[in-house]
């Protein structure tokens, strides 16, 4: 079955996306950088933590949590200059 479906061009800032929306884009950043893709930009671990912690939500299972924390241990080891945030 072939769907058809228009898509509106209309920009959202990315603090008004919802929290799910910005949460995985975390996640997608975190996997540019674990990567090292030459998508990534100017990416940092403190980005992705800063983002994540950004859209929590109810965060009821601490997933998202333990999101945050994963990337802190890939920061910890990834050895570049950047710090671990505390």
């Amino acid at each position: 079955m072939l769907f058809d479906l228009p898509v509106k061009a209309r920009s959202v800032a990315f603090d008004q996306c919802s929290e799910n929306l910005r949460f995985a884009s975390a996640v997608a950043e975190f996997g540019l950088l674990l990567r090292g893709s030459e998508y990534r930009g100017k990416a940092t671990y403190t980005d992705v933590i800063r983002h994540a912690r950004g859209a929590f939500g109810k965060d009821e299972e601490g997933y998202r949590s333990e999101f945050v924390q994963l990337v802190k241990l890939a920061q910890s080891l990834d050895g570049s200059r950047e710090t671990a945030e505390k």
